[in-house]
């Protein structure tokens, strides 16, 4: 069997029944990375009445396989896919494609029986089942979880690196087209996610201006590093994991912002220019409109 689905995360694990805000819309938001793009787009979901983000509208980072180290354009656009085609599934489709995975090992009552209530289905037979679908990466939970969200207001898009080592501009123009033609919003960093991060970190125009196409070019410095990422750890002191996003990148979200805009923020534009239009993102959020906020009883 091949690793035919790529969704999985624990974010359900984590949910508080009792704080729980009612989430009147979901950015659905695909990414190259599995780690540092994850992580602070997850921050800001954590923090966002900090930011002045009205809680009723949230960021859900697709979360994969600590293994799928998918990131080509048109991967990440694939797994956005993979989510909105299981969102519009039905159950009996949902049943079938499962089942079919297994042909006879497993039928579709004791699929049905299994998502249902697994208490009821004997430890053995159960762990049996989880271990096969861990094997074609079936996070039943997590689609469960996803399945919950299907508002209208619901958007769907993907995060980009421009990454010229690997990512061509035909392949990048390819993906914005059809992110464009299926609605979905497209963000380019360009030349990585890093340079993200650095508007958050340093004077660009003051400590860069003249050294901008080191910047494009991000060329390696080292085993860990290439120009932009060490330029962000030299001043964040972190890795590709646990950020400090409260610290080192809340409190300049808002410098980030005003410096990536001038930058180019259209899409085709950011294929050959620095830049980043994420700032769009974090626009739409703080301009979502602010009404009373309610919470579920537990």
């Amino acid at each position: 069997m091949h690793n035919q689905f790529r969704l999985m995360s624990s974010v359900y694990e984590r949910e508080d029944d009792s704080e729980r805000i009612l989430v009147e819309k979901r950015i659905f938001l695909s990414v190259e990375g599995n780690t540092t793009e994850k992580e602070y787009f997850d921050d800001v979901s954590d923090n966002r009445v900090e930011l002045g983000i009205n809680a009723k509208v949230d960021v859900e980072v697709l979360g994969r396989g600590r293994k799928d180290t998918n990131s080509a354009p048109q991967q990440v656009v694939e797994l956005l896919e993979e989510y909105i085609r299981l969102r519009e599934q039905n159950e009996d489709d949902f049943l079938e494609e499962i089942s079919n995975q297994f042909k006879e090992a497993y039928s579709i009552d004791f699929i049905k029986q299994y998502l249902e209530n697994p208490e009821n289905v004997p430890r053995r037979q159960r762990n049996a089942f989880v271990t096969e679908l861990r094997k074609i990466g079936f996070d039943i939970n997590y689609r469960k979880y996803l399945k919950k969200y299907n508002q209208e207001l619901d958007e769907f898009a993907v995060l980009i690196d421009r990454d010229k080592d690997t990512h061509s501009e035909i392949n990048m123009s390819e993906c914005i087209n059809h992110c464009k033609m299926n609605g979905y919003k497209c963000y380019i960093a360009n030349p990585c996610f890093e340079f993200w991060l650095l508007l958050h970190l340093a004077d660009i125009e003051k400590e860069f201006g003249n050294r901008l196409d080191e910047i494009k070019e991000n060329k390696k410095v080292s085993k860990q590093h290439t120009f932009v990422s060490k330029e962000v750890s030299d001043r964040a002191h972190h890795g590709k994991s646990n950020i400090g996003f409260p610290m080192k990148y809340m409190p300049y979200i808002d410098r980030a912002i005003e410096q990536a805009k001038k930058f180019p923020g259209d899409e085709y534009e950011l294929v050959g220019n620095i830049g980043c239009n994420l700032w769009k993102l974090m626009e739409e959020l703080k301009k979502y409109p602010h009404t009373p906020i309610s919470c579920e009883t537990p």
